[in-house]
């Protein structure tokens, strides 16, 4: 399918996009943000599914990255494509697979084929066939295949806004269809040669980072305790929203899990499962709907 090679919607510079508009842009897909915001109001009615399908679906985040990635290749859509091979990644999906998704002959468990045959179908006719229906009513309810429904034609729809307002893929992401490598394990953490602040448990400030095919990401923390209870926020420094935790637990060995609410510029929980060491916190973060990625941070000056 053709698309235009240059931007035809000229994008809307970061500085002079709505404070609400700028957060969507920093979640990734900038350049789709600066275009859309040329119609704010279908800005916010397309990001509300957008969300929804992405962080409070029922379909498991790899196999709903695998399905997006299917549309991209179907229709064509290099800024789809682009956007959603580090998603897939992050959301399990190995490199092997995403490659397969080029490979007509390539086989796939029941579930997961039933999920790309439905895609293959709905971009190629708008229809699934019954022996497509009967495969997908072998493995999922009828709430996860309504879901399946309107992820294909979501993200049909954005291939054709994509391909035909020209959305340009940023240098250094993944080109269409090409081979894609495993992502290289994250380098260990540096420590700082400051003094051990002498402090112990996990109340305090700490600087954490933490690891995404698409780029780490910092976050700076702040801990309360009491008892076996865990309270605080977590700042996002690039999307400078904050997410308040909403519950947890720590023992004492300086062992936590926690939960934080984002609810801006998207609604999604952060999982943060870790252990305390004198100055140094590890362990990893669950993203809803986004994966599961290694962290660690030291105690904040």
């Amino acid at each position: 399918m053709p698309h235009a090679p240059t931007p035809r919607i000229r994008p809307v510079p970061i500085e002079e996009l709505e404070p609400e508009q700028r957060k969507l842009a920093k979640l990734g897909a900038d350049t789709v943000i600066q275009v859309l915001a040329r119609n704010p109001e279908l800005t916010k009615a397309s990001s509300a599914l957008g969300g929804y399908l992405l962080s409070q679906g029922k379909l498991h985040p790899r196999i709903r990255e695998l399905a997006i990635l299917r549309v991209a290749l179907q229709c064509e859509a290099p800024y789809e494509w682009a956007n959603h091979v580090p998603a897939a990644l992050g959301a399990g999906a190995t490199a092997d697979e995403i490659n397969a998704l080029s490979d007509p002959a390539a086989t796939w468990a029941p579930e997961d084929d039933a999920v790309l045959r439905a895609t293959d179908e709905l971009c190629a006719d708008a229809y699934v066939s019954d022996a497509t229906w009967s495969a997908l009513s072998a493995a999922r309810d009828d709430a996860e295949i309504l879901e399946v429904l309107f992820l294909a034609g979501y993200y049909r729809m954005m291939a054709g806004f994509l391909n035909s307002a020209g959305v340009p893929v940023k240098p250094g992401q993944p080109s269409l269809g090409e081979r894609v490598l495993p992502p290289q394990a994250p380098d260990a953490p540096v420590l700082t040669d400051r003094p051990a602040s002498g402090k112990v448990g996990a109340d305090g400030r700490w600087s954490i980072t933490f690891v995404h095919p698409a780029g780490s990401k910092q976050i700076d923390l702040d801990l309360k305790t009491s008892g076996a209870a865990v309270s605080g926020t977590m700042f996002d420094t690039v999307l400078e929203v904050t997410a308040p935790i909403v519950s947890g637990t720590v023992d004492s060995e300086g062992h936590l899990e926690f939960t934080a609410e984002m609810t801006e510029p998207a609604k999604f929980d952060l999982v943060v499962t870790g252990s305390v060491d004198g100055d140094t916190f590890t362990g990893s973060v669950t993203i809803s709907g986004g994966g599961t990625f290694p962290f660690s941070g030291t105690r904040a000056e």
